[in-house]
């Protein structure tokens, strides 16, 4: 089964600034989630009970899956330096 992605218009603001290259790597992790939204690489963020996380290089993409709706929404793409951050209680 195939979900639909939608990307949060802060993480593409984020996307939108990185080089070209690292663009291209980070969408296509993002566009395989659509087949496979809980690969082998995917995480929960600790202390997150429905955000998952996945990497690109140095950089870190978090995601929500409603499997009612068949639907990712990406949340947030950083750097690993600052990604969890966002994350904090």
């Amino acid at each position: 089964m195939t979900y639909r992605i939608e990307i949060d218009r802060q993480a593409l603001k984020v996307l939108a600034a990185l080089p070209k290259k690292v663009q291209r790597q980070i969408a296509e992790r993002i566009d395989s989630l659509a087949e496979e939204p809980f690969g082998p690489d995917a995480q929960q963020i600790k202390g997150q009970e429905a955000i998952w996380r996945i990497r690109s290089g140095s950089y870190r993409i978090a995601y929500t899956v409603h499997r009612n709706v068949l639907r990712i929404l990406v949340l947030r793409i950083g750097d690993r330096k600052d990604f969890y951050r966002h994350f904090d209680r």
